[in-house]
């Protein structure tokens, strides 16, 4: 495609699997802190969705101020 840059298309699939990375990356460490406070402290499933939600949240506020604001 005439005029089209090549390059452009691989700065957008790479910034979406950033994206990806940092969500899944939020979710998989702050669960496995809150699996490791289940263990350590004796219960049993109470803080590693805690840790999930805790995560996924932090990275979505994390990928909104990394991609989502007008420069």
């Amino acid at each position: 495609m005439p005029g089209h840059d090549q390059g452009e298309a691989w700065r957008g699939a790479n910034q979406a699997w950033s994206i990806i990375g940092t969500l899944l990356g939020g979710i998989i460490v702050w669960g496995g802190v809150g699996w490791l406070l289940d263990r350590w402290l004796g219960f049993e499933g109470l803080f590693l969705p805690i840790g999930m939600i805790l995560g996924a949240g932090v990275a979505i506020w994390l990928t909104y101020h990394r991609y989502g604001r007008n420069p």
